[in-house]
């Protein structure tokens, strides 16, 4: 009788779901979208109730085409929830996550370097102090909203949330314990008291059950077997943060090459046996032995989101239209250039108060221009991020995620970095990486043979005449940064 996997990506504004065989099969796909609220200029909340639906209707979707015995096991992870859910002690939500993307946090960074010396957080912890870090927005919460701090029983990661509500268990993956950064010292893969008592954090507010990916994070309750459409004592892994499963999804079990994920934000990765420490990245365990390896990365908050905003709010033609029309604008889209921070931005650049920035409109300026310059924006954000590190990256890049459908933007990619561009024909996607980190945990599947699912679909070259022309462009990009950056933080008051 076949035996099958899923795996389900809580996302920052939908949840995804698949089904596939032992063998590496997909057999149905399943999607739920919702919305992010964003109440202010830089702040970005989401609803725990929201990811608990989603997935609820994506296992059901999934569990219907299979007899619940064949069902060997379910890898869930979740977008990088930042601060957590505020649960009280029975699980109930008492409030929103502000996540990843909200940059409220801006004035506890120094209240950080005040507290601690900023060698040493680096040092223990791999990372410094910015509110992208969940420890800062708790803190912002502890200050802000003393009552929701103290009612809060604890902050829960959004997969860590509903793990709970399905199982009763409580858990954090090793990767989201070191996403929140801070108070999570990476030598000891614990969270560390002192860094804790010295921000005024109580680490009894957080998960103390730490699980790699590939440990049973508990098992489906009773209640909750039906309304899911599975057996109750189905295993569920908590898999972490989405962009960890997402390049174990491109078969990578362990240090290799960079891998670059680009869907509403964009992430590129790196996994080393050593922490790349001083590099402005941002380091965790990896989704795979977390103990042995550590996933740096730097990225942009918002990359696929900013040609989706514009897409809707000011084009004429969708998507794919537009890529076929804008093949004729050329290198640096008639002097338009896009600085695409419109949620601030993290690594490596770590600025709260810059925002979105188009210069160079003129009178000629045309919609494809500026639908092309959105484009360029990516392709540049992708190579100040690889730039991180250093001489490890090597001739190429593999690239995944919904942006990596367009072979416009493959060839961007290709011609801004000046590296080959791969891309695989069924990875990159978290809840393939989920399935699969859960498959290896059941011990039905080894990663060797999950390697090979993840097979190169698309080697797009760079084009050499263009990769020159784009490092003159790439240069005036960079000098764009620096010269409103100034302005935005002299002006942030009045945002």
């Amino acid at each position: 009788m076949e035996k099958y996997l899923m795996g389900i990506d809580i996302g920052t504004s939908s949840t995804k779901g698949l089904l596939l065989t032992t063998t590496g099969k997909i057999i149905k796909q399943a999607k739920s979208s919702y919305p992010i609220n964003t109440p202010h200029a830089g702040w970005a909340e989401g609803n725990a109730m929201d990811w608990l639906e989603a997935v609820t209707t994506v296992i059901h979707q999934l569990a219907q085409v299979i007899d619940p015995d064949q069902l060997i096991g379910i890898g869930l992870d979740g977008l990088y929830g930042g601060s957590g859910v505020p649960v009280d002690e029975a699980n109930q939500i008492l409030g929103p996550a502000l996540i990843w993307m909200d940059r409220r946090a801006t004035q506890q960074v120094q209240e950080v370097y005040n507290r601690v010396d900023q060698t040493e957080l680096m040092k223990t912890t791999g990372n410094l102090a910015d509110p992208y870090y969940g420890y800062l927005k708790m803190m912002w919460i502890k200050e802000h909203q003393p009552e929701l701090y103290a009612q809060t029983a604890r902050f829960l990661p959004p997969e860590s949330y509903v793990i709970k509500e399905f199982t009763g268990l409580e858990s954090i993956n090793y990767s989201a314990a070191g996403n929140l950064a801070g108070i999570f010292n990476i030598n000891s893969d614990q969270w560390d008291p002192a860094l804790a008592s010295q921000l005024g954090i109580d680490l009894s507010k957080l998960p103390t059950k730490l699980v790699a990916s590939t440990e049973v994070a508990g098992t489906v309750l009773p209640e909750w077997a039906e309304r899911l459409g599975v057996n109750a004592g189905t295993s569920i892994f908590n898999t972490g943060v989405d962009v960890g499963p997402a390049t174990v999804g491109t078969g990578i079990f362990g240090p290799g090459s960079v891998t670059i994920a680009i869907g509403t934000s964009m992430n590129a990765a790196l996994v080393t046996e050593q922490p790349l420490l001083d590099r402005n990245l941002i380091i965790w365990p990896y989704a795979y032995e977390p103990r042995k390896n550590y996933y740096n990365f730097a990225g942009a908050n918002t990359a696929g989101a900013i040609v989706a905003w514009f897409t809707q709010e000011f084009a004429t033609e969708n998507s794919a239209r537009l890529d076929e029309l804008s093949q004729a604008v050329p290198v640096g889209s008639n002097g338009v250039t896009v600085l695409p921070f419109f949620m601030g931005e993290r690594s490596p650049l770590w600025d709260s108060t810059v925002r979105g920035t188009i210069l160079g409109i003129s009178l000629r300026t045309t919609e494809i221009d500026l639908y092309n310059a959105f484009q360029e924006a990516i392709a540049f954000s992708v190579r100040q991020s690889i730039e991180q590190f250093g001489d490890q990256v090597g001739d190429a890049i593999t690239v995944v995620g919904g942006v990596s459908n367009s072979t416009k933007m493959l060839h961007l990619i290709a011609d801004v970095t000046g590296k080959t561009v791969k891309t695989t024909q069924s990875g990159g996607e978290a809840d393939l990486g989920s399935a699969m980190l859960a498959g290896v945990g059941a011990q039905v599947l080894k990663p060797a043979t999950a390697q090979r699912w993840a097979q190169i679909d698309e080697t797009v070259a760079p084009d050499k005449e263009k990769h020159y022309l784009y490092d003159r462009y790439y240069q005036k990009y960079r000098d764009a940064y620096r010269t409103v950056k100034p302005y935005y933080e002299k002006f942030s008051e009045l945002d």
